[in-house]
């Protein structure tokens, strides 16, 4: 966040996703999903099927199913397994006001970023969190600035 911010202008999607991320196919193994995200350090993995956006699943996701009494310690869980929910979809243009409400609304811990039908980037809570302190922190300064 090198340049002034403008507090009458509200950001985008595109200001804060992380853009082109991993994702991983439906009929993966569970194992593998989590493999994937300790690999790149990331909590939730868009999930494919055939090449094409399906839903989302996240670590949380995986640590319920893994949890006593929720599962067979034998049996083999896939990415299809846990993906029942539809994913929330935005556009890279959308203001990021209405998406963070969403997110509070709904209790949702990420969004699918699209451009132009394809997937561009993902946002989480901790992206938003992250953002939100960096952005307000820079208006601060730039108020403090101003005074001198």
């Amino acid at each position: 966040m090198s340049k002034s911010r403008d507090i009458h202008h509200i950001p985008t999607l595109a200001a804060l996703m992380t853009p082109f991320p991993y994702h991983i196919d439906i009929d993966a193994t569970v194992e593998a999903a989590l493999e994937l995200m300790e690999a790149h350090g990331v909590h939730h993995l868009p999930v494919t099927r055939d090449g094409d956006l399906e839903t989302v699943i996240s670590r949380g996701d995986i640590e319920r199913a893994n949890a006593p009494g929720h599962r067979l310690e034998e049996q083999q869980l896939y990415v299809h397994d846990l993906c029942a929910r539809r994913p929330y979809i935005a556009d890279i243009h959308d203001p990021l006001d209405k998406i963070l409400l969403a997110m509070a609304d709904t209790g949702i811990g990420s969004v699918l970023v699209m451009r132009e039908g394809e997937l561009a980037g993902i946002v989480t809570v901790t992206d938003a969190l992250h953002f939100c302190g960096k952005y307000l922190a820079e208006l601060a300064q730039t108020a403090d600035d101003s005074v001198a």
